[in-house]
C-alpha cells in the first residue's frame, strides 16, 4: 500500500491517544523527500543550526555563504575555522565543520555511502566525526536522506512539546509511532511553531 500524508496522520492519531484534535488543526505534512543538496553543503548548515533559533542560524549561514563566496572557498565547509567564527559560528561548531570538509577530502566514498545506509548505521557513522552529535546526525537523516522513522529525543523543543502535552494528559510515546516517528517529531515541532500548545 502506498504511503500518503493522510495514512501517516491517521497512524499517529491511532497510536498517540488524545493527539487527534491538535493534529487535525495542523496542515498535513508532506512526505519527506531526499535533498538534492550535496552532503558537504547540507551538514555544515545543520551543525550551525544546532541549539539556535531559525532566525539566528539563517543570519549566520548567510554570512558564512557570503564569506565563502568572497574568498572563493567552494562552500561553507571549506572556510577556515577563524573565518567561520568571524561569521558567528562557535569554535566547537567551526571545528566540527572543518572535520566534515576533511572527511570529504580524505574519504569521499564514506560520505557517498551515507545515502544507502539505514538510520542506525548512518547515525553511528556520522557521529564518528568529532563534534557531530546524535541530534545533528538525526536531522541529516530525516531532512537530507528522508528517513521516516527517527525521533531525535535529544531535541529540547520535542521534549518541551511532550511535556506541554503531558500537562494536558496526552502522553506521547514515540515508539508507538513506528514506522513514522519522523513525522511525529515534525508535527510536534509544528505545534510549537504555531503556538498550538
Amino acid at each position: 500500500m502506498e504511503t500518503t500524508p493522510e495514512i501517516i496522520r491517521q497512524h499517529l492519531i491511532d497510536t498517540q491517544p488524545g493527539i487527534d484534535l491538535l493534529l487535525l488543526q495542523l496542515p498535513s505534512r508532506e512526505l519527506l523527500a531526499p535533498s538534492h543538496m550535496p552532503v558537504i553543503e547540507a551538514l555544515p548548515r545543520i551543525i550551525i543550526r544546532q541549539m539556535l533559533s531559525l532566525k539566528a542560524s539563517a543570519t549566520i549561514i548567510e554570512r558564512a555563504e557570503q564569506k565563502a563566496k568572497s574568498l572563493g572557498a567552494g562552500g561553507i565547509a571549506y572556510l577556515p575555522v577563524e573565518e567561520l567564527m568571524s561569521c558567528g559560528v562557535s569554535r566547537t561548531k567551526a571545528a566540527a565543520i572543518s572535520r566534515v570538509a576533511q572527511c570529504q577530502q580524505k574519504e569521499p566514498d564514506r560520505i557517498q555511502s551515507w545515502s544507502g545506509m539505514g538510520s542506525k548505521e548512518l547515525i553511528t557513522d556520522v557521529t564518528r566525526l568529532k563534534g557531530v552529535g546524535p541530534w545533528t546526525a538525526s536531522i541529516l537523516a530525516m531532512f537530507h536522506f528522508a528517513h521516516q522513522d527517527l525521533f531525535p529525543i535529544q531535541d529540547s523543543s520535542l521534549r518541551k512539546a511532550m511535556s506541554l502535552l503531558k500537562d494536558q494528559d496526552i502522553l506521547i510515546i514515540p515508539e508507538r509511532a513506528q514506522p513514522y516517528r519522523s513525522y511525529l517529531a515534525c508535527y510536534l515541532w509544528d505545534m510549537l511553531d504555531q503556538a498550538r500548545l
